[in-house]
Order: structure tokens, then C-alpha cells, then sequence
């Protein structure tokens, strides 16, 4: 198990092992767990300009990430037991969840594990869906799928870019990056150098103590999740930008058809991170009602 200097944001597991966790908002409104994206951390909120006299949100990193101890042979389907143990260790009785991109496929087994009264809401944003969903193989998704089916590639080439990012001034990071990704104009303008310096140390916090959170949840979205879809009984919000070129909008056809019980927001003019920014106040004061 590995030390961290950021004691006050660790939260010490039963089994010893420590979760990150950042903490945004105010503790008297309803709390929030707020589940990141691919690769990412809790820093991720930090783009996001969030009302936070009207908030309060638990951003955990997975097991891996961040500041987060590794696990070994983690499942998408042990997060819940985290997720609840993390709740009674911050003496939470109540909350709901929001799973954005990568952290969708974890929000809902939550929702499907979690079946007391403890979980309120559940809505997952511009979601990954399962590998055989159609869509799923198109895109930049499709090349992270590609490579959660090939582990020893993958790892070769994640660490490659880790040692990369690591070494590179954040700014001349972003340049590459935001000239190398192909970004609708909904995105592209919303990356500003500020925006984009944030969204740069946010893979950086991802990855700066390995990358075994990422490499492994590269591997679990390309497999079957551990549970079905058909069996959650609570309601799902789910909302998407119909200009997402990260996570192809016809994604939500298959979310659609397997969800008994959800409501779909699409937004015509939104990207994979300007629905973020656009709609988070409103995704939180959906879940907190």
C-alpha cells in the first residue's frame, strides 16, 4: 500500500486501503458522490463552474487513480461496496450519484447494487455503454476499447504517454493535445488556455503515481460489466450532447432500449465536455430533488 502526503483527502478503507477524495461545495446541502471520467480524478470538478453555495460534492477517485491505493482484480461490480463504506466513514446517510463518461459504467452498478433507501438519484453524463452497444466501437471510445483488448499494447502505451504528459509543461500539453483530438465547436471553444491547463492537470493527478487505474479500467470497459442493465429498478438520468464525438450519441439507443426506468436528456449543440459545463448545476438540482 502506498503513502501519500494528502492525508486529509484519503479515506481509509476497512481492508486499509485509501480512497482520494476531494470535497466541493457546502456539507449543509444534499451530498452528491461524483464519480470521474477516463482518465481522470478528483480534481476533474475543478473545470466546472460549479454553484457551490448550492451544492456538495464527494468526488472519490477509483481504486488506482490519483491518490487512491490499487486493488487488486477490482471489478466494475466492487465499487458499490466502496461507494458505502465511503458514505458511512463521512457519516453520509443519504445521497445520490453522477457518473460522468468513464464513470458511468460505475454509477450504474451502483444503482443496481444499492438498493436501500440510501440512494436516492442516479444520473450518468455523455455515458459510456457497453462494448456492444453500436457506437461503442466508433471513434476516439472505440480506440480505448481497441486497447482494453490488447492489455500488454495498452500498457505499453499508456505508460509511454504518462512518462510524456509527466515531463511536458502543462501548457505546450494541451496545444498537442487540443490540435491532435478532433473537438466539435462546442468543445473546441470551450478549451481556453486556463480550461485547458486544468483539464491537463487533471490526467496528470490521474496518472502521477502509475497508471493502474487507468490501464485496468481501459480493460473492464472492453469486457461484460458484471451485471445487466435490465435488472435496475431505479429511475436513470442520463444526458448526452448530440455533437459528442468522444462517446458517439447513438450510444443512448442501446440505453434506451435496456433501461426500464430512465429519462434521456439530449442536448442538440453539446460536446463530451461542454454538456459538463453547460449542464452540471442543473444535473446536480436534478439529483438533489
Amino acid at each position: 500500500m502506498k503513502s501519500f502526503p494528502e492525508k486529509k483527502s484519503l479515506i481509509k478503507l476497512r481492508n486499509g486501503n485509501n480512497i482520494g477524495h476531494s470535497f466541493f461545495g457546502n456539507k449543509r446541502n444534499f451530498p452528491i458522490f461524483y464519480f470521474h471520467g477516463w482518465p481522470g480524478s478528483r480534481f476533474e470538478l475543478r473545470n466546472i463552474p460549479l454553484k457551490k453555495k448550492k451544492c456538495f460534492i464527494i468526488a472519490l477517485e477509483r481504486p488506482g487513480y490519483g491518490i487512491s491505493d490499487p486493488i487488486s482484480n477490482f471489478k466494475i461490480t466492487d465499487w458499490p461496496k466502496i461507494v458505502l463504506e465511503s458514505a458511512n466513514k463521512l457519516k453520509i446517510k443519504k445521497f445520490s450519484i453522477i457518473g460522468v463518461s468513464g464513470g458511468a459504467p460505475f454509477a450504474l452498478a451502483c444503482a443496481n447494487k444499492i438498493k436501500s433507501k440510501i440512494l436516492k438519484s442516479v444520473a450518468i453524463v455523455c455515458p459510456l455503454a457497453p462494448h456492444n452497444a453500436k457506437g461503442m466501437r466508433n471513434g476516439r471510445v472505440g480506440m480505448l476499447l481497441n486497447y482494453g483488448k490488447k492489455p500488454i499494447t495498452s500498457w505499453l502505451l499508456i505508460n509511454f504517454l504518462r512518462i510524456r504528459l509527466l515531463n511536458s509543461d502543462t501548457e505546450k500539453s494541451f496545444a498537442r493535445w487540443k490540435n491532435k483530438i478532433p473537438l466539435p465547436k462546442s468543445d473546441s471553444k470551450l478549451f481556453t488556455i486556463d480550461r485547458g491547463i486544468k483539464l491537463m492537470e487533471n490526467f496528470k493527478e490521474a496518472i502521477k503515481h502509475g497508471t493502474t487505474g487507468v490501464h485496468r479500467d481501459a480493460n473492464l470497459y472492453s469486457k461484460d460489466w458484471g451485471f445487466k442493465l435490465k435488472n435496475i429498478e431505479r429511475k436513470i438520468f442520463v444526458w448526452h450532447g448530440e455533437k459528442d464525438l468522444t462517446v458517439p450519441i447513438i450510444t443512448n439507443k442501446y440505453y434506451k432500449k435496456k433501461l426500464k426506468n430512465k429519462e434521456i436528456f439530449i442536448k442538440p449543440n453539446e460536446g463530451h465536455f461542454s454538456i459538463c459545463y453547460n449542464f452540471m448545476n442543473d444535473i446536480i438540482q436534478q439529483v438533489s430533488e
